[in-house]
């Protein structure tokens, strides 16, 4: 892919102090040869001083920084205002409170032109806001860090192709997408992503449902590509945990019929606007939660626990009055 140019998206929310302090980094990447740079900040309803701090450094910042407000409140409605106004061929995503390495952007650039993509990703690694209790660094853990936003898939580069499932897939801290392709899809689903402090998500995985459908999904896992995004001590909390995996179990609702593909859900027996099989799989896994209670095994109980936690939100979901839209794009 021929790459002239590249934009930064950054969607936010009354986090000015830590923006900051990603900006300053950014305004320090090297910028790939032959290649237009911007950053662009999508200011998602702030009453901080957002708009302040962007105007700060896009004084100083040798990359043009652009400032959009987004009234419409959702992070998957403030990434498609940035999807509409960004001018990159690749649209490189990242988070508020993330510090990318220097190279970030120059790995990310290079991915696009050495290979047939259409996203590239690389590691997302912690700065912890304390020290994390040591079970949740063992591989065990692996399977409950959905909470923590890391992604650590190994020192190999792979090669995502639509043959290939299972893989993990990235997450929106460090993603980079042909704008083309996003474009092509209709950009993100707003019922998805957090809307204020909500801890629905999800957005940054459906859209590759959508691009394996659309027959673009063509991508690559370089690990020499590298952020490090913060992990506050408040998401180190069992409580945390929770929420977090009751809100994971609302958002595969919404996301069910990709989740469950190819099988037809509207094919298959349901009880209250649930799926029947899924009542015996919640039955099975809440049994297995309570036969690790007696267990001196801390870890187990939490990750039975959680996954319990996950079939209640997505009954939860299911079970609401009125169904939430399946879709929405960009072009809205």
């Amino acid at each position: 892919m021929t790459v002239g140019s590249v934009s930064i998206l950054i969607c936010t929310y009354n986090r000015a102090s830590y923006l900051a302090e990603t900006l300053a980094m950014l305004a320090r990447l090297r910028v790939p040869e032959a290649c237009a740079a911007e950053i662009v900040i999508v200011d998602n309803n702030s009453t901080d001083s957002t708009c302040r701090v962007v105007a700060d450094a896009a004084a100083t910042s040798p990359i043009p920084v652009r400032y959009l407000f987004e009234a419409r409140q959702g992070k998957s409605f403030a990434l498609n205002a940035g999807l509409l106004r960004a001018t990159g061929d690749v649209l490189a995503l990242t988070d508020d409170d993330v510090l990318p390495a220097l190279g970030w952007l120059d790995g990310l650039v290079n991915a696009f032109r050495a290979h047939d993509i259409t996203f590239a990703f690389g590691k997302v690694l912690p700065r912890w806001g304390c020290l994390p209790p040591p079970e949740l660094l063992t591989e065990r853990a692996h399977e409950i860090w959905g909470p923590l936003a890391i992604v650590d898939y190994g020192d190999t580069v792979v090669e995502y192709t639509k043959d290939a499932h299972g893989q993990k897939l990235p997450v929106g801290a460090s993603l980079a997408f042909s704008r083309a392709a996003l474009t092509a899809i209709g950009g993100w689903r707003t019922d998805l992503g957090k809307v204020n402090n909500s801890l629905i998500s999800g957005e940054d995985h459906e859209i590759f449902f959508r691009l394996r459908r659309a027959d673009l999904y063509r991508g690559l896992y370089d690990p020499a590509i590298v952020v490090r995004h913060l992990v506050p001590a408040s998401r180190l909390t069992r409580r945390y945990f929770r929420q977090w995996f009751y809100w994971h179990g609302r958002t595969l609702a919404r996301m069910a019929r990709d989740i469950y593909a190819p099988l037809d859900l509207d094919r298959v027996p349901h009880i209250a606007r649930v799926p029947r099989f899924l009542y015996r799989q919640a039955l099975q896994q809440g049994w297995k939660w309570v036969r690790v209670l007696g267990r001196r095994d801390g870890l187990a109980v939490l990750i039975e626990e959680l996954q319990t936690i996950e079939y209640l939100g997505f009954f939860a979901e299911r079970w609401r009055p009125i169904p939430v839209p399946v879709t929405s794009s960009a072009q809205e």
